[in-house]
């Protein structure tokens, strides 16, 4: 949360700093319950990991889209060369659960259901899912490096972590606002070594605009000058869908990765889906992905 010195006149006369306020202490005390709590599966999950310590991994945040996933885990499993993927599912319906898990068993990915989450608000769900995660997973496994991704990001083409890591403490997507900065929650990646020490809290900090991982502005973020960095960069690509002949706005992160986008909290999903239904296709046939998007 922003300075209380840091607020203007207009937003104390609309008591905006005492809300945030409010709310941050809410959350925190919210999250720090969940923290605490430890499914029975944790402690298989763990045994089947722990061959994982000082490697790479990439933790995976599953929500309410099995196809979404299995799409994902294939294109993975071709494209990520130096990292293992962990599957956390998020899903509110238990039915969800167990086609993830399924999706999961089918692609030979370790899969963990994650504490039922005490909020239905897509940005705290959210963040306290990555929270829990780096706390009770991460800690107890001490990878090399770790990611966190949405299940919606989709490498289309050879990618190593490592090498987008290049040895600095975090890489990822940066999102800039007046109050600060963070990476973007769905594709970022932490050197364990550099930041294991530090009190990170992946929840969001709406009183600086930024989204979820935005309350690690103050333990890591605000040390770094994000224009000295080098990042991850997003952005959109318009293509024809061949099914349709309408105009797709698609997203690519850090080239390599096509981001569907919006699946999880809307109904776009279904309207969009025979479009990636159709890049999908086209991928595991070996097609290009410049051939699927641009004709080329």
């Amino acid at each position: 949360m922003r300075g209380l010195g840091n607020f203007t006149a207009k937003e104390w006369l609309r008591a905006l700093p005492l809300q945030h306020a409010f709310k941050q202490v809410r959350n925190d005390a919210l999250l720090a319950i969940y923290k605490r709590i430890r499914p029975q599966a944790l402690q298989s999950f763990l045994d089947e990991t722990q061959h994982l310590k000082g490697k790479n991994i990439a933790l995976i945040i599953a929500f309410e889209q099995p196809w979404a996933l299995a799409w994902q885990l294939r294109m993975i499993k071709q494209n990520l060369a130096d990292t293992t993927a962990l599957v956390c599912d998020n899903s509110q319906r238990m039915a969800a659960r167990a086609e993830v898990k399924r999706v999961c068993a089918d692609n030979g990915v370790s899969y963990l259901a994650l504490p039922k989450n005490p909020t239905h608000h897509v940005n705290r769900s959210h963040g306290m899912a990555l929270t829990w995660a780096f706390y009770n997973i991460v800690q107890e496994i001490q990878p090399s490096l770790f990611a966190f991704l949405d299940h919606d990001l989709i490498p289309i083409e050879r990618v190593s972590l490592e090498e987008r890591l290049g040895g600095k403490p975090f890489f990822g997507d940066a999102k800039i606002s007046d109050g600060g900065w963070s990476l973007w929650a769905g594709y970022c990646m932490y050197d364990f070594a550099a930041v294991t020490d530090l009190p990170l809290n992946f929840l969001y900090d709406f009183s600086r605009e930024l989204d979820t991982g935005g309350r690690n502005y103050r333990c890591l973020y605000r040390h770094y000058d994000w224009r000295e960095l080098r990042l991850a960069a997003s952005e959109f690509i318009t293509t024809k869908d061949p099914l349709t002949g309408e105009s797709r706005r698609i997203e690519m992160i850090d080239q390599s990765w096509f981001h569907m986008g919006g699946i999880s909290y809307n109904d776009g999903f279904p309207g969009r889906f025979k479009f990636f239904e159709y890049l999908a296709q086209g991928l595991d046939e070996g097609k290009s992905w410049s051939v699927l998007v641009n004709g080329e």
